[in-house]
């Protein structure tokens, strides 16, 4: 065995799911929010379990960071009267706790909430739980050790399960709440973004069109003013024998970047449409 695979995790890495199959809690950040205990679904969306569903989602954002009471009343009672505000806050932890623990007593501590002084909070997850926002990191970490050993079937292997989240907008049901997860969607649409950056160009380099043009596409949707995407697409068609294809979509991409975003293509597309622009027709496939 050579120095690179032992650096790569044992047997649970072997099968991404178990972790999550493996969880007491499980909590799912791309689509809608959702939470479960088992098979049990926590917080339908009552009215007075919102607030508690909005520090879950925070403290799962921010596993183990101390955060004050007053940070989170500004992220859910910024538009409340203070004295309604640390009310609502109150109100709020306690059916958290509640809701992630029913057994709990009173004044029993929390296994996962923890208090510090008079006004500072911590969430300890701890190993019962799962999270595909974690394992978004856990998989890119592992597919960029894949690539820093030259690894390409390890890499590919885990940015494609990375790659696989694009499909679900992260945390899509909460338009009301943009200012402060703004940057935490950004963070995980980067991790994202990078995966299929790093497939189109490693399926690309092996010469598998097929997978090369897969992921071009997908980050193409994402992104439809991509360069490498696009030029992935180009290249294939020509590969493929189809000048003809692969000019009109090159001709599409630069009048729509010219058109919405009042720009020019960089070099290496307006040097592909001059190559194809002044290549001979070729014969038909079947000469």
């Amino acid at each position: 065995m050579t120095s690179a695979e032992t650096e790569f995790p044992g047997p649970e890495w072997a099968r991404p799911r178990g972790r999550e199959q493996g969880a007491t809690y499980r909590a799912y950040l791309f689509g809608p929010f959702r939470v479960f205990k088992g098979t049990e679904a926590l917080g339908q969306r009552r009215h007075r379990r919102e607030k508690a569903l909005l520090l879950l989602k925070w403290f799962l954002l921010n596993p183990g960071k101390p955060v004050s009471m007053d940070q989170l009343i500004d992220i859910g009672w910024q538009d409340t009267a203070p004295e309604k505000a640390a009310s609502g806050f109150h109100v709020g932890m306690h059916c958290l706790r509640r809701m992630l623990e029913p057994d709990l007593r009173p004044g029993q501590e929390s296994s996962f909430i923890h208090r510090s002084g008079t006004s500072f909070y911590r969430f300890e997850p701890g190993e019962g739980w799962w999270s595909d926002a974690h394992d978004v990191e856990r998989l890119f970490e592992q597919a960029r050790a894949g690539d820093a050993h030259g690894d390409a079937r390890r890499a590919c292997f885990y940015y494609s399960r990375v790659a696989a989240y694009t499909v679900r907008r992260f945390l899509e049901d909460e338009e009301s709440q943009q200012r402060w997860l703004a940057p935490y969607r950004r963070q995980y649409e980067g991790l994202c973004s990078q995966a299929l950056i790093r497939l189109i160009q490693i399926h690309s380099a092996r010469g598998e069109l097929d997978e090369a043009l897969e992921y071009a596409y997908e980050k193409l949707r994402l992104d439809p003013y991509n360069e490498l995407a696009v030029g992935t697409i180009i290249e294939a068609h020509l590969q493929l024998g189809r000048p003809d294809d692969a000019l009109r979509q090159l001709s599409l991409f630069l009048s729509s970047v010219e058109r919405d975003l009042g720009a020019v293509a960089g070099r290496g597309l307006l040097a592909l449409r001059e190559r194809l622009t002044a290549a001979p027709p070729l014969a038909s496939a079947g000469g």
